[in-house]
């Protein structure tokens, strides 16, 4: 090929028709991620088991029984709803489950579970499109193809997770924010905090950006919803959240997480757990309160990555990163120089692979690596992102 040709072909692959052709892609990768999941949540008969988990748990709410008393063995066992075998989730969460769980059969359930994650996804999509709008529609619709196309969405539908869900929340808690709707917001981030290990960071934007009425109107939900179920079940909150941990420690080695780093150095899953709560807690203070006058979207990134290493996770949980993915995104868009769009790929290339290649040792900490590489990235890109105006707050 002479240089008059390469001159012809470069001039071909310009960048709209490089991201018509990756939004094409990234598309039809998500339109098989989502086919995938919920055909495993509503149709095959081993799908949605982490939902049937978390259905049963809830039957036992409603029977006036705290669920993880009801173990194999127990007198209380309702021979329809079967022993408990999980476990970890706060007396509040139960409470949310009132919402996430009504009172009906779990083949229901799972229908019932299919139209709040379609309409979960319908929020994460109309927030993308808002993120890539200001850059034309083609990177809107890249945005949203790419947040969609995220790998463990699939896994997230198929189990049955609170993941999806759990980001739309947080979209919601955005959006309220965004509008001054303090309380609202607040109350949007007790809902989401169902699942801690994903939503718990999120309080301290709330914090930081002196949103009193939101941290009150959370703080309010959790107390008054563990109350409730204090008392439906007839034991105290603290009792609850003891045996959330007690029961945690027996499953947060299975993940992969900064835990895991520890156990390798032989201290105790507890322990670790707590260490680490503390170190994210101080690490996402400090940065918030180092960039206290940066966007919304840039504390919900960083929320994001923090959450995903310091705790508990297993490649469901990977659906929370959407908010990494977007700023990132939103950077590129903004500059696309070399560092911005490297950048980008990795991150994109470590959400959107299916799970047979990320669940691979090696994988993981390749994923991680970037992750950590993706969050340092946006930390010194700090001054370019707040520039960018985007979720100020």
């Amino acid at each position: 090929m002479n240089n008059q040709s390469i001159v012809v072909v470069l001039k071909k692959l310009t960048p709209p028709k490089i991201i018509f052709g990756l939004s094409l892609i990234l598309s039809l990768l998500c339109f098989a991620y989502l086919i995938r999941g919920f055909y495993y949540l509503i149709i095959d008969e081993i799908g949605a088991g982490d939902l049937h988990s978390r259905w049963q748990e809830q039957q036992y709410i409603y029977r006036g029984l705290y669920p993880y008393d009801i173990k194999k063995g127990s007198l209380f066992i309702d021979p329809t709803i079967g022993p408990i075998t999980s476990g970890g989730y706060p007396p509040w969460a139960f409470f949310s489950g009132f919402i996430f769980f009504p009172l009906i059969s779990f083949e229901l359930t799972r229908w019932y579970h299919a139209l709040l994650n379609t309409i979960s996804l319908v929020i994460l999509a109309i927030f993308a499109y808002q993120i890539g709008k200001p850059y034309g529609k083609l990177k809107a619709w890249f945005t949203v193809v790419a947040c969609l196309s995220i790998s463990s969405h699939s896994t997230t539908l198929g189990l049955g997770q609170y993941g999806i869900i759990i980001n739309a929340l947080l979209i919601g808690m955005f959006w309220l924010l965004k509008k001054n709707h303090n309380f609202s917001a607040g109350l949007f981030l007790g809902l989401a905090l169902l699942k801690p290990s994903i939503s718990a960071l999120y309080f301290f934007t709330l914090v930081i950006k002196k949103r009193i009425n939101a941290a009150f109107a959370c703080c309010l939900y959790i107390i008054i919803a563990s109350s409730i179920i204090g008392m439906l079940v007839q034991v105290s909150p603290i009792y609850m959240i003891e045996k959330m941990i007690k029961v945690s420690k027996y499953y947060v080695s299975s993940g992969y997480s900064g835990i895991n780093v520890l156990l390798n150095f032989g201290i105790n899953p507890a322990i670790a757990t707590v260490l680490l709560a503390i170190v994210a807690t101080a690490t996402i203070i400090g940065i918030f309160y180092l960039f206290k006058d940066n966007s919304l979207l840039f504390f919900f990134a960083i929320a994001s990555v923090i959450g995903r290493l310091w705790t508990y996770h297993l490649i469901y949980d990977n659906v929370m990163l959407v908010f990494l993915l977007l700023a990132v995104i939103n950077l590129t868009f903004n500059k696309p120089n070399r560092s911005n769009i490297l950048i980008l790929t990795l991150l994109l290339l470590s959400l959107s692979l299916p799970a047979k290649f990320t669940d691979l040792p090696f994988a993981k900490i390749i994923q991680s690596t970037i992750w950590i590489g993706a969050l340092l990235y946006l930390l010194i890109c700090q001054k370019q992102f707040k520039e960018l105006g985007i979720g100020n707050g």
